[in-house]
Protein backbone atom coordinates (compact mmCIF):
# COMPACT_ATOMS: atom_id res chain seq x y z
CA UNK A 1 0.00 0.00 0.00
CA UNK A 2 2.99 2.31 -0.34
CA UNK A 3 1.74 3.89 -3.59
CA UNK A 4 -1.81 4.77 -2.39
CA UNK A 5 -0.53 5.97 0.97
CA UNK A 6 2.01 8.23 -0.74
CA UNK A 7 -0.72 9.72 -2.94
CA UNK A 8 -2.90 10.52 0.09
CA UNK A 9 -0.14 12.53 1.71
CA UNK A 10 1.36 14.13 -1.40
CA UNK A 11 -1.94 15.27 -2.92
CA UNK A 12 -2.88 17.29 0.16
CA UNK A 13 0.59 18.73 0.60
CA UNK A 14 0.89 19.78 -3.05
CA UNK A 15 -2.66 21.15 -3.01
CA UNK A 16 -1.79 23.33 -0.03
CA UNK A 17 1.51 24.41 -1.57
CA UNK A 18 -0.10 25.40 -4.91
CA UNK A 19 -2.86 27.39 -3.15
CA UNK A 20 -0.42 29.23 -0.90
CA UNK A 21 1.89 29.95 -3.85
CA UNK A 22 -1.01 31.45 -5.83
CA UNK A 23 -2.03 33.67 -2.92
CA UNK A 24 1.52 34.84 -2.24
CA UNK A 25 2.00 35.72 -5.94
CA UNK A 26 -1.19 37.76 -5.81
CA UNK A 27 -0.02 39.62 -2.70
CA UNK A 28 3.39 40.24 -4.26
CA UNK A 29 1.76 41.76 -7.36
CA UNK A 30 -0.37 44.08 -5.20
CA UNK A 31 2.82 45.27 -3.50
CA UNK A 32 4.51 45.76 -6.87
CA UNK A 33 1.60 47.85 -8.11
CA UNK A 34 1.81 49.98 -4.94
CA UNK A 35 5.33 50.90 -6.05
CA UNK A 36 4.07 51.31 -9.65
CA UNK A 37 6.26 48.35 -10.61
CA UNK A 38 5.21 45.87 -13.28
CA UNK A 39 3.33 42.78 -12.03
CA UNK A 40 4.43 39.36 -13.19
CA UNK A 41 2.39 36.15 -13.41
CA UNK A 42 3.55 32.56 -13.60
CA UNK A 43 1.42 29.53 -14.39
CA UNK A 44 2.24 26.08 -13.00
CA UNK A 45 2.11 23.78 -16.00
CA UNK A 46 3.13 20.55 -14.33
CA UNK A 47 4.24 18.93 -11.11
CA UNK A 48 5.96 15.58 -11.13
CA UNK A 49 7.83 13.77 -8.41
CA UNK A 50 9.78 10.55 -8.17
CA UNK A 51 9.44 8.67 -4.88
CA UNK A 52 11.85 5.94 -3.88
CA UNK A 53 11.35 3.56 -0.97
CA UNK A 54 14.06 1.15 0.19
CA UNK A 55 13.41 -1.49 2.82
CA UNK A 56 16.14 -3.79 4.13
CA UNK A 57 16.52 -6.45 6.80
CA UNK A 58 19.51 -8.28 8.26
CA UNK A 59 20.24 -10.91 10.90
CA UNK A 60 23.63 -11.34 12.63
CA UNK A 61 24.68 -13.81 15.33
CA UNK A 62 27.43 -15.10 17.60
CA UNK A 63 27.80 -18.74 18.49
CA UNK A 64 30.02 -20.17 21.25
CA UNK A 65 30.28 -21.32 24.86
CA UNK A 66 29.69 -19.16 27.89
CA UNK A 67 30.51 -20.70 31.28
CA UNK A 68 30.55 -24.18 29.76
CA UNK A 69 27.08 -23.71 28.28
CA UNK A 70 26.31 -23.89 24.61
CA UNK A 71 24.84 -20.48 23.68
CA UNK A 72 23.93 -18.57 20.53
CA UNK A 73 23.03 -14.92 20.06
CA UNK A 74 21.01 -13.52 17.15
CA UNK A 75 21.03 -9.76 16.29
CA UNK A 76 18.21 -8.82 13.89
CA UNK A 77 18.37 -5.47 12.04
CA UNK A 78 16.13 -3.44 9.69
CA UNK A 79 16.41 -0.25 7.62
CA UNK A 80 13.90 1.93 5.81
CA UNK A 81 14.85 4.66 3.34
CA UNK A 82 12.68 7.26 1.55
CA UNK A 83 13.54 9.97 -0.96
CA UNK A 84 11.47 12.29 -3.15
CA UNK A 85 12.60 14.31 -6.19
CA UNK A 86 9.95 16.83 -7.32
CA UNK A 87 10.01 18.70 -10.64
CA UNK A 88 7.77 21.75 -11.08
CA UNK A 89 7.32 23.48 -14.45
CA UNK A 90 6.53 27.21 -14.48
CA UNK A 91 5.67 29.38 -17.47
CA UNK A 92 5.54 33.21 -17.55
CA UNK A 93 2.13 34.54 -18.59
CA UNK A 94 2.92 37.22 -21.16
CA UNK A 95 0.92 36.09 -24.17
CA UNK A 96 -1.41 38.47 -25.97
CA UNK A 97 -4.65 36.72 -24.95
CA UNK A 98 -3.73 36.67 -21.26
CA UNK A 99 -2.81 40.37 -21.35
CA UNK A 100 -6.04 41.25 -23.14
CA UNK A 101 -8.13 39.44 -20.53
CA UNK A 102 -6.13 41.13 -17.78
CA UNK A 103 -6.84 44.67 -19.02
CA UNK A 104 -10.37 44.20 -20.45
CA UNK A 105 -13.30 45.52 -18.36
CA UNK A 106 -14.96 42.86 -16.23
CA UNK A 107 -18.19 41.62 -17.80
CA UNK A 108 -21.53 41.95 -16.01
CA UNK A 109 -21.93 38.17 -16.01
CA UNK A 110 -18.88 37.93 -13.73
CA UNK A 111 -20.45 40.46 -11.35
CA UNK A 112 -23.63 38.39 -11.29
CA UNK A 113 -21.80 35.08 -10.77
CA UNK A 114 -19.74 36.49 -7.92
CA UNK A 115 -22.90 37.54 -6.07
CA UNK A 116 -24.44 34.12 -6.74
CA UNK A 117 -21.33 32.48 -5.32
CA UNK A 118 -22.08 34.24 -2.05
CA UNK A 119 -19.94 37.36 -2.08
CA UNK A 120 -21.73 40.46 -0.79
CA UNK A 121 -22.95 42.93 -3.39
CA UNK A 122 -21.19 45.76 -1.56
CA UNK A 123 -17.77 44.06 -1.64
CA UNK A 124 -18.18 43.07 -5.30
CA UNK A 125 -19.05 46.64 -6.29
CA UNK A 126 -16.24 48.12 -4.19
CA UNK A 127 -13.72 45.97 -6.06
CA UNK A 128 -15.11 45.83 -9.59
CA UNK A 129 -17.10 49.03 -10.18
CA UNK A 130 -15.36 52.32 -10.91
CA UNK A 131 -18.57 54.25 -11.58
CA UNK A 132 -22.17 53.62 -10.53
CA UNK A 133 -24.66 56.07 -12.07
CA UNK A 134 -22.13 58.88 -11.69
CA UNK A 135 -20.74 57.91 -8.29
CA UNK A 136 -16.98 57.53 -8.69
CA UNK A 137 -14.93 54.75 -7.12
CA UNK A 138 -11.51 55.27 -8.62
CA UNK A 139 -8.02 56.47 -7.79
CA UNK A 140 -5.84 57.91 -10.54
CA UNK A 141 -2.51 56.15 -11.06
CA UNK A 142 -0.98 59.26 -12.61
CA UNK A 143 -1.53 61.92 -9.95
CA UNK A 144 0.93 62.21 -7.07
CA UNK A 145 -1.29 64.05 -4.57
CA UNK A 146 -3.85 62.24 -2.45
CA UNK A 147 -7.16 62.53 -4.25
CA UNK A 148 -10.66 61.14 -4.49
CA UNK A 149 -10.76 60.02 -0.85
CA UNK A 150 -14.07 61.87 -0.41
CA UNK A 151 -15.60 60.19 -3.48
CA UNK A 152 -14.39 56.78 -2.30
CA UNK A 153 -16.03 57.32 1.10
CA UNK A 154 -19.34 58.33 -0.55
CA UNK A 155 -19.23 55.25 -2.79
CA UNK A 156 -18.45 53.03 0.20
CA UNK A 157 -21.49 54.39 2.05
CA UNK A 158 -23.68 53.84 -1.02
CA UNK A 159 -22.60 50.19 -1.28
CA UNK A 160 -23.10 49.76 2.48
CA UNK A 161 -26.73 50.70 1.86
CA UNK A 162 -26.83 47.99 -0.82
CA UNK A 163 -25.47 45.48 1.71
CA UNK A 164 -28.15 46.30 4.28
CA UNK A 165 -30.93 46.14 1.68
CA UNK A 166 -29.57 42.84 0.33
CA UNK A 167 -29.37 41.39 3.84
CA UNK A 168 -33.02 42.39 4.39
CA UNK A 169 -33.90 40.57 1.11
CA UNK A 170 -35.22 43.76 -0.42
CA UNK A 171 -32.89 43.78 -3.45
CA UNK A 172 -30.70 41.36 -5.41
CA UNK A 173 -29.09 41.00 -8.80
CA UNK A 174 -30.92 38.68 -11.18
CA UNK A 175 -30.76 37.54 -14.78
CA UNK A 176 -33.51 37.38 -17.39
CA UNK A 177 -33.06 35.42 -20.62
CA UNK A 178 -34.89 37.04 -23.53
CA UNK A 179 -35.13 35.97 -27.15
CA UNK A 180 -33.82 38.64 -29.47
CA UNK A 181 -33.39 39.08 -33.20
CA UNK A 182 -29.71 38.69 -33.98
CA UNK A 183 -29.63 39.22 -37.76
CA UNK A 184 -31.19 41.24 -40.54
CA UNK A 185 -33.92 39.50 -42.60
CA UNK A 186 -32.53 36.91 -45.03
CA UNK A 187 -34.36 35.87 -48.18
CA UNK A 188 -36.28 32.61 -47.68
CA UNK A 189 -34.49 30.78 -50.50
CA UNK A 190 -31.06 31.37 -48.93
CA UNK A 191 -31.87 29.49 -45.69
CA UNK A 192 -31.70 25.71 -46.13
CA UNK A 193 -33.11 22.98 -43.83
CA UNK A 194 -29.50 22.17 -42.91
CA UNK A 195 -28.98 25.79 -41.78
CA UNK A 196 -32.07 25.53 -39.58
CA UNK A 197 -30.82 22.30 -37.94
CA UNK A 198 -27.33 23.71 -37.35
CA UNK A 199 -28.75 26.84 -35.74
CA UNK A 200 -30.97 24.76 -33.45
CA UNK A 201 -28.04 22.60 -32.34
CA UNK A 202 -26.10 25.77 -31.49
CA UNK A 203 -28.96 27.14 -29.40
CA UNK A 204 -30.32 29.56 -32.01
CA UNK A 205 -33.41 29.55 -34.21
CA UNK A 206 -34.34 30.73 -37.69
CA UNK A 207 -37.79 32.33 -37.42
CA UNK A 208 -39.91 32.74 -40.54
CA UNK A 209 -41.52 36.08 -41.36
CA UNK A 210 -44.41 36.20 -43.82
CA UNK A 211 -44.05 39.70 -45.17
CA UNK A 212 -41.80 39.69 -47.01
CA UNK A 213 -41.00 35.93 -46.94
CA UNK A 214 -37.70 35.77 -45.04
CA UNK A 215 -35.90 34.39 -42.02
CA UNK A 216 -34.29 36.14 -39.06
CA UNK A 217 -31.86 34.51 -36.65
CA UNK A 218 -32.97 34.68 -33.02
CA UNK A 219 -31.33 33.62 -29.81
CA UNK A 220 -31.54 33.93 -26.06
CA UNK A 221 -29.49 36.72 -24.46
CA UNK A 222 -28.91 37.30 -20.77
CA UNK A 223 -30.02 40.65 -19.34
CA UNK A 224 -28.93 41.51 -15.81
CA UNK A 225 -31.36 43.38 -13.60
CA UNK A 226 -31.63 44.81 -10.13
CA UNK A 227 -34.66 43.10 -8.60
CA UNK A 228 -36.55 45.14 -6.02
CA UNK A 229 -39.08 43.72 -3.60
CA UNK A 230 -42.36 45.70 -3.45
CA UNK A 231 -41.68 46.02 0.28
CA UNK A 232 -38.49 47.94 -0.52
CA UNK A 233 -40.50 51.02 -1.41
CA UNK A 234 -41.64 51.18 2.21
CA UNK A 235 -37.98 51.44 3.21
CA UNK A 236 -36.60 54.93 3.68
CA UNK A 237 -33.14 53.58 2.89
CA UNK A 238 -34.11 52.19 -0.50
CA UNK A 239 -36.02 55.39 -1.30
CA UNK A 240 -32.79 57.29 -0.65
CA UNK A 241 -30.78 54.89 -2.82
CA UNK A 242 -33.31 55.27 -5.64
CA UNK A 243 -33.10 59.05 -5.33
CA UNK A 244 -29.30 59.08 -5.38
CA UNK A 245 -29.07 56.75 -8.38
CA UNK A 246 -31.95 58.34 -10.29
CA UNK A 247 -34.07 55.18 -10.40
CA UNK A 248 -37.59 56.26 -11.40
CA UNK A 249 -41.02 55.02 -10.37
CA UNK A 250 -41.89 52.14 -8.09
CA UNK A 251 -40.59 49.41 -10.37
CA UNK A 252 -39.60 45.89 -9.33
CA UNK A 253 -36.79 45.51 -11.89
CA UNK A 254 -34.20 47.93 -13.22
CA UNK A 255 -31.90 47.12 -16.11
CA UNK A 256 -28.19 46.87 -15.30
CA UNK A 257 -26.16 48.13 -18.24
CA UNK A 258 -22.42 48.45 -18.84
CA UNK A 259 -21.55 52.04 -18.09
CA UNK A 260 -19.01 54.40 -19.54
CA UNK A 261 -16.97 57.32 -18.32
CA UNK A 262 -19.85 59.69 -19.08
CA UNK A 263 -22.94 59.27 -16.95
CA UNK A 264 -26.36 59.42 -18.56
CA UNK A 265 -29.44 57.83 -17.04
CA UNK A 266 -32.15 58.87 -19.46
CA UNK A 267 -33.66 55.36 -19.48
CA UNK A 268 -33.64 54.98 -15.69
CA UNK A 269 -31.25 52.01 -15.62
CA UNK A 270 -28.42 51.12 -13.26
CA UNK A 271 -25.22 51.75 -15.20
CA UNK A 272 -22.15 49.97 -13.86
CA UNK A 273 -18.80 50.94 -15.38
CA UNK A 274 -16.42 48.15 -14.44
CA UNK A 275 -12.66 48.18 -14.16
CA UNK A 276 -10.40 45.41 -15.43
CA UNK A 277 -8.82 42.68 -13.31
CA UNK A 278 -5.54 44.60 -13.44
CA UNK A 279 -7.44 47.80 -12.60
CA UNK A 280 -9.02 46.05 -9.61
CA UNK A 281 -5.59 44.98 -8.40
CA UNK A 282 -4.20 48.49 -8.90
CA UNK A 283 -7.15 49.91 -6.95
CA UNK A 284 -6.57 47.51 -4.05
CA UNK A 285 -2.83 48.19 -4.07
CA UNK A 286 -3.61 51.63 -2.62
CA UNK A 287 -4.30 49.86 0.70
CA UNK A 288 -0.75 48.47 0.88
CA UNK A 289 1.28 50.18 3.62
CA UNK A 290 4.83 51.21 2.74
CA UNK A 291 7.85 51.98 4.94
CA UNK A 292 8.25 55.64 5.85
CA UNK A 293 11.76 55.64 4.41
CA UNK A 294 10.39 54.60 1.01
CA UNK A 295 7.68 57.25 1.17
CA UNK A 296 10.24 59.95 2.07
CA UNK A 297 12.40 58.92 -0.87
CA UNK A 298 9.43 59.21 -3.23
CA UNK A 299 9.52 55.50 -4.13
CA UNK A 300 5.72 55.34 -3.83
CA UNK A 301 2.93 57.89 -3.50
CA UNK A 302 1.57 59.04 -0.16
CA UNK A 303 -2.02 57.81 0.04
CA UNK A 304 -2.86 58.00 3.73
CA UNK A 305 -6.43 59.26 3.20
CA UNK A 306 -7.11 56.75 0.45
CA UNK A 307 -5.78 53.69 2.30
CA UNK A 308 -7.80 54.74 5.36
CA UNK A 309 -10.94 54.74 3.19
CA UNK A 310 -10.07 51.23 1.96
CA UNK A 311 -9.22 49.88 5.40
CA UNK A 312 -12.53 48.01 5.73
CA UNK A 313 -11.74 46.16 2.48
CA UNK A 314 -8.01 45.47 2.58
CA UNK A 315 -5.05 45.97 4.92
CA UNK A 316 -1.53 44.95 3.94
CA UNK A 317 1.01 45.74 6.66
CA UNK A 318 4.76 46.20 6.37
CA UNK A 319 7.55 45.19 8.74
CA UNK A 320 11.33 45.05 8.74
CA UNK A 321 11.18 41.45 9.98
CA UNK A 322 9.00 38.50 9.04
CA UNK A 323 5.89 37.84 11.12
CA UNK A 324 5.73 34.04 11.42
CA UNK A 325 2.09 34.24 12.52
CA UNK A 326 0.91 36.13 9.43
CA UNK A 327 -1.75 34.71 7.13
CA UNK A 328 0.37 35.60 4.07
CA UNK A 329 3.70 37.37 3.77
CA UNK A 330 6.12 38.24 0.95
CA UNK A 331 9.52 39.95 0.93
CA UNK A 332 10.01 43.00 -1.30
CA UNK A 333 12.59 45.77 -1.41
CA UNK A 334 14.13 44.75 1.89
CA UNK A 335 10.86 44.62 3.87
CA UNK A 336 8.13 42.08 4.61
CA UNK A 337 4.55 42.80 3.51
CA UNK A 338 1.92 40.71 5.23
CA UNK A 339 -1.76 40.13 6.03
CA UNK A 340 -2.77 39.59 9.63
CA UNK A 341 -4.37 36.19 10.22
CA UNK A 342 -7.17 37.77 12.28
CA UNK A 343 -8.12 40.27 9.53
CA UNK A 344 -11.20 38.51 8.17
CA UNK A 345 -12.21 41.41 5.91
CA UNK A 346 -8.88 41.32 4.08
CA UNK A 347 -8.98 37.53 3.78
CA UNK A 348 -12.50 37.77 2.31
CA UNK A 349 -11.32 40.39 -0.18
CA UNK A 350 -8.46 38.10 -1.20
CA UNK A 351 -10.93 35.26 -1.70
CA UNK A 352 -13.15 37.47 -3.86
CA UNK A 353 -10.18 38.69 -5.91
CA UNK A 354 -9.08 35.09 -6.49
CA UNK A 355 -12.61 34.14 -7.62
CA UNK A 356 -12.68 37.15 -9.97
CA UNK A 357 -9.37 36.16 -11.58
CA UNK A 358 -10.48 32.55 -12.05
CA UNK A 359 -13.77 33.68 -13.60
CA UNK A 360 -12.24 36.27 -15.89
CA UNK A 361 -8.86 34.90 -16.95
CA UNK A 362 -9.03 31.91 -19.28
CA UNK A 363 -6.14 29.61 -18.36
CA UNK A 364 -5.98 28.40 -21.95
CA UNK A 365 -7.24 24.85 -21.66
CA UNK A 366 -6.04 21.68 -20.04
CA UNK A 367 -2.45 22.18 -21.19
CA UNK A 368 -2.04 24.97 -18.61
CA UNK A 369 -3.76 23.17 -15.74
CA UNK A 370 -1.19 21.78 -13.28
CA UNK A 371 -0.78 18.03 -13.70
CA UNK A 372 0.52 16.14 -10.69
CA UNK A 373 2.35 12.91 -11.53
CA UNK A 374 3.44 10.64 -8.68
CA UNK A 375 5.41 7.64 -9.92
CA UNK A 376 6.41 5.41 -6.98
CA UNK A 377 9.16 2.83 -7.03
CA UNK A 378 10.31 0.37 -4.39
Amino acid sequence: MIGPDAMKVSRLEYNQAVGESEQRELLLNLVRLRYTDTPEFLSINGISTQMNFEIGASVGGDFGKIENANSSFLSPGASVGYSETPTITFMPRRDKEFTRQLVAPVELDSVYLLTQYGWGLDRVLRLVARDLNGFKNDVSREEVATQNSGALAVFAELTARFRRLEAAQLINIGVEHRREILSAPIVESRVSPDDILKAKRAGYQWEFQKSPPSYVLTGSRAHYVLRVSPAAWNSAEFAEVARLLGLPGRKTTYEIDPGSGFFSNADGSLRVATRSVLGTMAYLSNAVSIPEIHENRGMARSLKKVDTTLSDVLNVHVSAIRDDGAYLSVPYRGFWFYIDDSDLATKQTFGLLTSLIRLTINVGGAQNVPVLTLPVSR
